[in-house]
């Protein structure tokens, strides 16, 4: 690496910068803490720490766990690095946790890296991809030779280099081990003993360079295999010695002590071909102390196949993402309780509480996130062991310590189920080896057979007799017990509800629903872990405060619609959501958004911390990545407030909005139509070429309008479609040209989809012979639309049905518009403003259906539910229409001079500065605000929530209510009519 700066050299500026050190700083942290961090800086050929950019003493919001208030962190320079100091002699490692927390406090732009360093050493973290051990260490005096690990210093932006990458080493063992266990299957080795086989060697590939085996030993016993038999002997009699309860005084196998763990009660025993062999030699070449087993689900994953994973919606999840389980639901309680204990009798209780903890996962996968909560419950042991040695050194603490048999885990497959019991077994001597703490043993193994379960933890299927001669049908079932547990944590299957029968099957999903009748059957796959676990904890109380509560993921449709009754809805009739996160990407290769609830099963406040924490992701951060994370590069905020509703928001809590009548009746609303076939789709030249030859055809040939034209196009159709609406075959046969076009391309289709679909049975499935018995009509008419837009004055509404922002236009009512656009009944400029504006924008968020980033529009829980202003005056009424016309008219002349059509547009709002249809808006806005009659500094939400209740009421009693649209007593409504709207 050549140096980029001018003059002396790297290592000789470096240099300069160590002896300076030596010579002038005393290592106190207040006094010399800025100066040294300068002179760091300017080593590393920055102007100063401060010239980069960077801030001093940043102040930083304390957690409401942590006492509140704020902090302050010693240096940070966005988004590179964060760097806090501590006297000279202070034993880093127990500054972690502040370090991060100021960490997560810090957005945009939250540091890549954070750094700890006590005058002598650096240590270097990358919170996102290694949380919880430093990726280096550098000490002051090695720093002229060894600054790869602050390389990122450096004016030139470099890539830091690592001594300690965890990620890299484990994902390259886990992929070499994964690679032996796939030439295994190819040879047809047997499944269970291929598995047995690869968690034997697992466990010893840590033991030998963890300290349970004697170094080297594995390794040197793969290097004397010569022939495949071989293998057998030597590599199953090592598996074999583990097992024995009398260790071997000599020979071959001298050293190896009793394993046990359930996992060695029966040795494998294999040959091992050269292939094989030369996966686990390169598997022994790793440093598997420096794996890390709470990511090691990856070996998992590479076992599975697509489709088995697909169906059980399995996905490897990263440590950093586990933490947002496990630390509100178990470590930041805890935290809290070891600080308010004031004596040595209430930290031994709290020490005795920890160790009958019992930890449930009822979708442990591979056992990551029992890993962690293992991890961090030695942690709080090591903690509340620390504070009785140095505050009371008289009282001694109890000899008993959190062990694996606190753990418990369920999953179908059984392959994780057992890997979660290796992960869990060998993380006791890593916890003692990283926490440094005592221990009464590392060997034997916890045999954890009891503790972990193989079988779908939501029910258990059961014969049910049929008909003599029909046998047994599996289509009954029981819920699965599930053990006690004082905290429930986990990452159920990523399924939606439309995908659960094709996964699981008709039998399955059958049972599954008339096994829990309070869960909608529109729910998410993972909303019944919700429910189940809220039913299956115990109450969080005042003598036992830091059990009954639970953290769990879930897509992010739980806190929407049917997936939300069914689950949070259900979990605050009981409990409490403390801290949530309302959507984020999720980690690994699944393509997923979801949401994260953490609660108590209480609805006691003196339980629980006076103030709730909600996380809301933040896009657009200053990009560190490329390539497959660049597009998951996202920041997450936190917010304290009083209370976090099930649609784990802040705001008021719309769950309780009821449809109104008013709405629904007449329907104004509509999807779009859906052709079904590509033969019903015409271009210009097509269209122009058909009526050439069949001008008769004109009258069933439309413009046919779809989302994409909408907000990213001129508005105007592309195509065209051809519509026979309710005409019969004969009806259709005088317009020719269309007629034989659709014979000859769509009909074909759909008789082969018809004779496709068959059942074994050799019957045509509803579905298809309802499109075969009508094959010349689209998919979806829409008739009953056409027939209401007959009232309109020329022109309806339409908005994009998936969008972050609905953004309304005018259409003329002789084009159709696409499945993809949500139409409205409406055709006045009141009703535009009213639709357009922010009231309704905010409902819109609130109550739409969400899946990924996208938002779309649901009428039954938008629209339906959407009070409009009861008693509007005419003038207020018509300054909304002015208002609302002048946004079209701004929108109009802004696109002729931007490209990208509306949703460029609109994204220039998101822009400081002056925008005249940010102006434009915000009259609107204001219009509308005045016509409902609300108050401009109260929450907007809430009082639509009242408005929504006050017209539910009064409906109820038969009294009348203003619907969508002009008020009747505004008098002639063609006043409100103007005419500009997309045509052809």
């Amino acid at each position: 690496m050549k140096a980029s700066i001018s003059g002396n050299s790297r290592e000789s500026l470096l240099a300069d910068f160590v002896k300076w050190a030596g010579d002038h700083i005393s290592g106190d942290e207040k006094g010399q803490a800025q100066i040294f961090l300068d002179r760091l800086f300017i080593a590393f050929g920055q102007k100063g720490s401060l010239d980069v950019g960077g801030t001093a003493e940043m102040r930083i919001r304390k957690a409401d766990e942590d006492g509140g208030g704020t902090s302050f962190a010693d240096y940070v320079w966005k988004p590179v690095v964060l760097i806090e100091m501590k006297k000279r002699g202070t034993d880093l490692s127990k500054h972690y946790r502040q370090a991060q927390n100021y960490w997560l406090g810090i957005y945009p732009d939250r540091p890549q890296f954070v750094v700890l360093c006590n005058f002598d050493e650096f240590w270097v973290y990358d919170f996102n991809l290694q949380p919880f051990t430093p990726k280096d260490k550098v000490k002051l005096t090695e720093l002229s030779t060894k600054w790869g690990p602050l390389a990122f210093l450096f004016p030139t932006k470099e890539r830091p280099i690592f001594g300690n990458d965890q990620e890299k080493v484990t994902r390259e063992a886990s992929d070499r081990l994964a690679e032996c266990f796939r030439k295994l299957m190819v040879r047809k080795v047997d499944r269970n003993l291929a598995q047995r086989f690869i968690l034997q060697s697992l466990i010893a590939l840590f033991a030998e360079d963890i300290g349970l085996l004697p170094r080297y030993m594995f390794g040197k016993l793969l290097e004397e295999c010569k022939k495949p038999e071989d293998g057998y002997d030597l590599i199953g009699g090592l598996f074999e010695a583990m097992n024995s309860e009398v260790s071997p005084t000599g020979g071959r196998y001298e050293g190896v002590r009793y394993f046990n763990g359930g996992i060695f009660a029966h040795p494998a025993r294999l040959n091992l071909h050269p292939d094989e062999l030369n996966q686990l030699k390169g598997c022994s070449a790793s440093d598997w102390s420096k794996v890390s087993p709470e990511i090691f689900g990856a070996l998992f994953q590479e076992s599975m196949d697509a489709e088995e994973r697909h169906a059980y919606g399995a996905h490897f999840t990263s440590p950093v993402d586990i933490m947002k389980i496990v630390g509100p639901t178990i470590t930041h309680p805890w935290e809290a309780a070891i600080k308010a204990a004031k004596s040595a009798k209430q930290l031994n209780a709290l020490l005795e509480r920890l160790t009958t903890l019992r930890v449930l996962d009822p979708a442990c996968g591979s056992g990551n996130f029992l890993y962690l909560a293992y991890r961090e419950m030695r942690r709080l042991e090591a903690l509340i062991r620390e504070r009785l040695t140095t505050e009371f050194p008289a009282e001694h603490p109890q000899l008993i310590h959190v062990n694996a048999r606190q753990f418990f885990g369920m999953d179908i497959n059984p392959f994780a189920v057992e890997l979660a019991k290796v992960t869990l077994m060998i993380a006791r001597k890593l916890a003692i080896d990283e926490l440094h703490i005592a221990d009464e043993r590392d060997l034997p193994l916890d045999n954890l057979d009891g503790n972990f379960r193989i079988g779908d933890a939501l029910m258990t299927m059961v014969p049910v007799a049929c008909a003599p001669g029909n046998g047994n049908h599996y289509v009954g079932a029981i819920q699965t017990p599930w053990p006690v547990a004082d905290v429930i944590i986990g990452n159920p299957p990523f399924l939606g509800a439309k995908l659960l029968k094709p996964e699981r099957g008709p039998d399955y999903v059958n049972a599954l629903r008339r096994l829990y009748p309070d869960v909608p059957g529109m729910a998410d796959y993972c909303v019944y872990w919700f429910k189940r676990a809220c039913d299956h904890l115990p109450e969080c109380t005042k003598a036992d405060p830091l059990a009954g509560r639970a953290g769990l993921v879930g897509t992010q449709n739980i806190r929407n619609n049917q997936s939300r009754v069914g689950g949070l809805d259900h979990i605050v009739t009981t409990g409490t959501i403390l801290e949530a996160i309302d959507n984020q990407p999720w980690s690994g290769d699944a393509n997923v958004h979801v949401s994260i609830a953490n609660w108590a099963k209480s609805k006691d406040s003196s339980v629980m911390p006076r103030a709730r924490r909600l996380w809301s992701k933040i896009s657009g951060a200053t990009p560190r990545t490329k390539g497959k994370r660049a597009d998951k590069e996202y920041e997450l905020v936190v917010r304290e407030c009083p209370t976090i509703s099930p649609s784990l928001s802040d705001e008021a809590d719309l769950a309780g909005a009821k449809s109104l009548p008013c709405n629904t009746s007449p329907k104004r609303v509509f999807q779009g139509v859906t052709p079904g076939h590509e033969g019903f789709l015409l271009t210009p030249a097509e269209r122009e070429d058909l009526i050439g030859k069949d001008p008769r055809s004109a009258e069933v040939i439309f413009p046919y309008l779809i989302g994409r034209e909408v907000l990213t196009g001129d508005g105007k159709p592309e195509r065209f479609i051809i519509d026979f609406g309710r005409k019969s075959l004969i009806e259709c046969q005088p317009f020719r040209g269309a007629f034989t076009l659709v014979k000859n391309t769509v009909m074909p289709a759909r008789v082969a989809a018809a004779e496709e679909g068959k059942d074994s049975d050799g019957n045509m499935r509803p579905h298809h012979k309802q499109f075969l018995d009508r094959w010349w009509k689209l998919a979806w008419d829409r008739v009953d639309m056409l027939e209401s837009m007959r009232s309109l004055m020329g022109r309806y509404i339409v908005c994009s049905r998936v969008t972050k922002r609905p953004i309304f236009l005018f259409v003329g009512v002789h084009i159709r518009p696409g499945d993809a656009l949500q139409t409205f009944i409406f055709d006045d400029d009141y009703s535009f403003g009213v639709l357009q504006s922010a009231a309704h924008w905010q409902w819109f968020k609130a109550n739409c259906s969400k899946l990924l980033e996208r938002f779309r529009y649901t009428p039954d829980t938008v629209f339906d539910t959407f009070p409009w202003p009861q008693s509007p005056t005419k003038k207020q009424i018509d300054t909304v229409a002015t208002a609302a016309v002048l946004v079209r008219k701004i929108r109009a002349i802004a696109l002729t001079q931007i490209d990208g059509g509306l949703r460029a547009l609109y994204r220039t709002l998101e822009l400081p500065g002056k925008n005249p249809l940010k102006d434009a808006h915000a009259a609107l806005d204001a219009a509308v605000l005045a016509a409902y009659g609300f108050d401009a500094k109260k929450d907007l939400l809430s009082q639509l929530l009242v408005l929504n209740r006050f017209v539910s009421e009064r409906e109820k009693a038969g009294e009348a209510v203003t619907a969508p649209g002009v008020p009747a007593g505004y008098g002639d409504p063609t006043a409100l009519i103007t005419d500009d709207c997309v045509r052809l």
